[in-house]
């Protein structure tokens, strides 16, 4: 059954800071680098990131008459989407990949590390995974994902999970007698291979280490100073209109700032 605030029926639940759920809007910020100055602001109805980077980037087009040269954004952000977005906008995106498993965790099935896929040893010419017990995965089947990804599935022989002396740490729990393990391999689009492989360098990460002055800041400082912790207009339109004026008074300190500033007066003046 579908149900709505009956405060702001146009308002999403979401959740909050305390763990609980209420009806929210999600509020996007456009910062520049530079000067500090949010360029654009958004309160949108969607309680995740990860589909917002495109859509910024169209708001700032239509703002400024054009596309960043940049964009730094954290991992809510970071994904195939949003860097294909950037990549067609013409855009220089920097953020963080949120791989899915990181050395000496356990995954939702229990096994440690050691047999976790991305422990499995790949060789590229006979395109086939390698496991603890010493089996061969041979690519078996195909899937086409959104967004140009790929993902290549590969099995052992017939019978070979069943006999296995490492069976128990291999499969889950919960395991029927006919599982068998299967390894699965991500072929990623051009634009993701070639970010990721950007941000990989030295360069890259100390430009996304501006991340969280650029783009944190910001919000805390309006969270704090206007207190706008809780929207007291309803509706898309009008809470979109608070947080503008509550980002006018934060670029108004900030143009304060930067005017008390001798070495960056001029740049200021001049991009103003």
């Amino acid at each position: 059954m579908a149900r709505a605030s009956s405060t702001d029926p146009k308002a999403h639940v979401m959740r909050n800071g305390e763990g609980g759920t209420v009806p929210s809007y999600n509020v996007q910020l456009m910062t520049d680098t530079t000067h500090g100055l949010i360029v654009n602001v958004e309160a949108t109805t969607d309680a995740v990131d990860h589909r917002q980077l495109a859509p910024a980037l169209g708001r700032c087009a239509q703002a400024l008459g054009r596309h960043p040269e940049q964009v730094v954004a954290d991992g809510d952000y970071t994904n195939h989407a949003s860097v294909q977005a950037a990549a067609r906008c013409g855009v220089d995106f920097y953020g963080s990949w949120q791989e899915s498993w990181k050395s000496g965790e356990r995954d939702a099935q229990g096994r440690s590390a050691a047999f976790l896929a991305s422990a499995f040893p790949y060789d590229v010419e006979q395109d086939c995974f390698t496991c603890p017990a010493g089996e061969t995965l041979t690519h078996s089947a195909t899937q086409n994902r959104e967004h140009g990804v790929r993902i290549h599935v590969y099995r052992p022989p017939r019978g070979a999970c069943r006999s296995c002396v490492l069976r128990r740490q291999c499969a889950p729990q919960k395991a029927r007698p006919v599982w068998v393990r299967s390894i699965t391999r991500s072929e990623e689009p051009a634009a993701t291979r070639a970010f990721k492989a950007k941000m990989a360098t030295e360069e890259a990460q100390r430009i996304y280490a501006q991340w969280s002055r650029i783009a944190e800041f910001p919000h805390a400082w309006i969270k704090e100073s206007c207190g706008l912790r809780q929207f007291r207009c309803r509706g898309r339109l009008k809470a979109t209109i608070e947080a503008t004026w509550a980002s006018l008074s934060y670029n108004l300190t900030r143009w304060f700032a930067l005017r008390r500033r001798p070495n960056l007066t001029q740049a200021a003046l001049a991009s103003a």
